[in-house]
């Protein structure tokens, strides 16, 4: 099942404040969305500054994990906005096999660059080997 908008931003405001501005004013908004492309669930998530991480959410077969994150044209930062608005900072996203994310998960490569942002970051998951592999 995907975890909905309202319980992600309710993680996100449980973090401790490291929050890198306010509101998505000058930012570009752009979804992630993960798809499940295997027969078991799997699990995102966000390294957040500081060594914090956020779940993003899992997903069945067939399913599939999103996400808004905004970019920062002028510098290409990467944020997820917590329900305070407060920015942020997204070190890494990945998505693995649920209930043993990290240790089977598969790094999404996150566009840092400036200027316009592209098309969302989408991505196919499915299991290789002991991990999963997300393109």
């Amino acid at each position: 099942m995907m975890r909905s908008l309202p319980s992600i931003l309710l993680a996100l405001a449980a973090l401790p404040a490291f929050a890198a501005g306010h509101g998505p004013d000058g930012l570009t908004e752009r979804e992630f969305r993960a798809e499940n492309r295997g027969d078991g669930r799997i699990a995102c998530g966000a390294a957040i500054a500081h060594w914090y991480s956020v779940d993003l959410g899992q997903a069945g077969p067939g399913g599939a994990v999103s996400a808004r994150l905004w970019f920062d044209p002028a510098g290409g930062a990467v944020y997820l906005l917590n329900d305070k608005q407060d920015r942020l900072p997204v070190e890494a996203l990945w998505c693995g096999v649920a209930g043993r994310s990290w240790a089977t998960r598969s790094p999404i490569d996150l566009p840092r660059h400036a200027g316009p942002v592209a098309a969302p970051i989408a991505v196919g998951c499915a299991p290789e080997g002991d991990r999963l592999a997300c393109r």
